[in-house]
């Protein structure tokens, strides 16, 4: 029997949609993306415009769609992906898509879908009413419960791991895993105690004890729930037969990031070859970089194709020139024969970026080892001089430079990390790591990062407002300390939730000076809305006021050497930052300008490639290391919107590469 949607959008529909949205699809691939009503896997390239492809998909069957009580499931990896796929949807002139907000519909992330559809109603079925997932909180609890004489065994052990931050990373990994054996406690790197059998077997056992404690309290950890929704499906065997038939139509956006645990668990749910459902994923091989710890692998049944076993493939970019496309091509594994579709207006309005009005000239940087340390200025003159003035003092520029290896110098080992380049870089200060000790830190971290993604400075403050509240004593209805969806509700149900969003979008848009006197209002502000009065001591230093520390002593501004801010910043004497970061830390972002540092960590990243960058092999990786190297390299090339620079040893590149770059319009800058 056919399927009902097979058929439900019309290429009259797709030109209707475009004129009143304003969109453009006038290529064939788009065009039968959207017209197509079967499973299907689409590789789609940086800058192509896959959100908003979606969001057109979604806002055409919203229209079409006529069943009541069956509707359309949409899964990302990550929040900010999903906010701007409502986003897309809130702004709309098609009425119809608000509907797709709401009952029977879903637009979510994985883990919101696993939480909500499958472990929640277990751990329900099982007398609790409450849970919290949330990482944080657990290990924040666990430290807590590790203080007890009943767990000060396990406390000792864990402390030859080394610092509380080990200890912390250990205790996320403590996970339940489904394994041949039943579910076990998952144990990641062990304190060298537990080389001992018998000390293991008792360390299992406490483990297991302190798990169990944090579960009766209704404490999860994020990787948890996954294990709880297996379970679940394999209590109750219509329970994937029903979420298949209460959602036809699924959607998956950055199944590139999608780990080999969840792949398995939403093909258990959706199988993949069900004639009654259909799935449409959407994403990148090419950028797959993210990958679990210990069992939690990237997923192969996406990952593992090649670009002619896709259903389609978006090979044209928005964001690029075609003289930029042509310097990340070769970086495709997949051999993506990467394109511009910018618009002769759009070509002219960037060339305004330029100083000259001319084309940005794109750089390898050679350094040796006396000099290595003179590359990221060497990268600043080149901003410097090729971006137009007026553009370098807009709050939007922003200029990376960004390296594979990121973690702390080991000097007895053969290394190149980002700290060999700028002796002041800290991974810790990475805005995956950041961890602020006061709120106006988080403040100005948000403010300098320069992300183009409203949405991060927006987390890491709402975080930081939950650490207030944590410290001020502040729980919710149920005595636990609130998380980022009670706390909304709460705030929801008051009408104070427009109030405080304006608060954090204050904070966020650099509109009002960080002196004492703003900071005093946004402190009498919070104050009100969470009732601080007489809050510990604790609190009241968090909202403490300080003044900036630059740390430029000692350097002198006038030579025209970049110096360095907090938060693994530098500063040119232009007035521009560049902010230096791990290339899985900028995944994502779109820069104006891009340094890519060449790392090692066992090999050479870039100098592995460069035969590939100087078009002098276009032969697809098979080695697994050669594969990541193209993978990550790809991902940080193709941040930049401008100018995209690569720094590499004078070692690692011969003169025959050098002669194959400068005829791919490259240009050789030694240090």
């Amino acid at each position: 029997m056919p399927n009902p949607l097979n058929g439900l959008i019309s290429r009259e529909d797709i030109s209707a949609l475009a004129q009143r949205e304003e969109f453009i699809f006038d290529d064939e691939e788009r065009i039968s993306i959207l017209e197509t009503m079967r499973s299907i896997d689409v590789q789609a390239c940086p800058g192509s415009g896959k959100t908003t492809l979606i969001a057109a998909k979604l806002i055409l069957l919203a229209k079409k769609w006529t069943l009541s009580h069956q509707g359309i499931c949409v899964l990302s990896h990550t929040n900010v992906a999903k906010d701007e796929i409502i986003e897309h949807l809130k702004k709309t002139k098609s009425l119809e898509a608000q509907r797709l907000l709401s009952y029977p519909h879903f637009i979510g992330t994985i883990q919101e879908f696993t939480n909500r559809f499958l472990a929640l109603p277990l751990i329900r079925s099982n007398g609790l009413n409450e849970a919290t997932v949330d990482n944080d909180e657990y290990v924040r609890l666990a430290n807590k419960l590790l203080e007890q004489d009943q767990f000060s065994w396990l406390k000792g052990t864990l402390s030859g791991l080394g610092s509380d931050e080990m200890r912390d990373g250990f205790l996320r990994e403590t996970c339940r895993l489904i394994s041949e054996d039943g579910v076990a406690v998952n144990i990641s790197k062990r304190p060298k105690a537990w080389k001992n059998p018998v000390k293991l077997e008792r360390a299992k056992k406490a483990l297991n004890q302190l798990k169990n404690y944090l579960d009766e309290r209704g404490y999860y950890l994020y990787r948890d729930m996954y294990t709880l929704a297996q379970l679940a499906c394999d209590y109750n065997s219509n329970l994937s037969e029903s979420l298949s038939v209460r959602f036809p139509c699924v959607f998956v956006d950055e199944m590139q990031d999608t780990q080999k645990f969840q792949d398995e668990l939403l093909c258990g749910i959706f199988p993949l070859d069900d004639p009654d459902v259909i799935i449409q994923r959407f994403g990148d091989p090419d950028q797959a970089i993210f990958h679990g710890t210990g069992s939690d692998e990237s997923n192969e049944s996406f990952n593992g194709k090649l670009a002619a076993n896709m259903d389609y493939v978006v090979h044209k970019s928005h964001r690029f020139d075609a003289q930029l496309a042509g310097k990340i091509k070769p970086l495709s594994n997949n051999g993506i024969p990467l394109e511009t579709e910018l618009s002769e207006e759009a070509l002219v309005e960037r060339s305004q970026a330029h100083s000259r009005g001319e084309s940005f000239e794109h750089c390898l940087i050679v350094f040796n080892d006396g000099n290595r340390g003179d590359a990221l200025q060497s990268f600043a003159d080149i901003v410097s001089d090729q971006f137009h003035d007026e553009y370098k003092k807009s709050a939007e520029f922003l200029v990376k430079a960004i390296g594979a290896v990121g973690n702390e110098i080991d000097p007895g080992r053969k290394q190149l990390k980002i700290g060999h380049y700028w002796a002041d870089y800290e991974k810790s200060n990475a805005k995956n790591n950041f961890k602020e000790n006061s709120l106006i830190e988080a403040v100005r971290y948000c403010r300098q990062s320069a992300s183009s993604d409203w949405s991060d400075g927006y987390k890491v403050l709402f975080n930081s407002i939950l650490k207030l509240l944590r410290l001020a004593g502040k729980n919710d209805e149920y005595g636990r300390a609130y998380t980022s969806t009670s706390l909304r509700n709460v705030l929801k149900a008051e009408d104070d939730w427009s109030h405080f969003r304006e608060t954090l979008h204050l904070l966020l848009s650099e509109a009002l000076p960080l002196d004492q006197g703003y900071w005093g209002s946004v402190c009498d502000n919070l104050t009100l809305l969470f009732d601080l009065q007489g809050a510990p001591e604790e609190a009241t230093q968090y909202l403490v006021y300080s003044e900036e520390n630059l740390n430029v002593e000692n350097q002198d501004k006038d030579n025209g050497a970049v110096t360095s801010l907090p938060e693994n910043m530098v500063m040119h004497p232009d007035g521009f930052r560049i902010q230096l970061s791990t290339i899985h830390g900028v995944k994502g972002e779109t820069h104006d300008a891009t340094l890519v540092m060449e790392t090692r960590n066992n090999k050479y990243d870039i100098g592995q490639l460069l035969n590939h960058i100087a078009g002098l092999d276009d032969t697809r990786h098979i080695q697994k290391t050669k594969i990541k190297f193209s993978r990550q390299l790809y991902v940080a090339a193709s941040r930049a919107r401008h100018l995209l620079c690569f720094a590499i040893h004078e070692d690692r590149i011969e003169e025959n590469q050098k002669t194959a770059l400068v005829a791919l319009g490259w240009k050789i800058i030694p240090v």
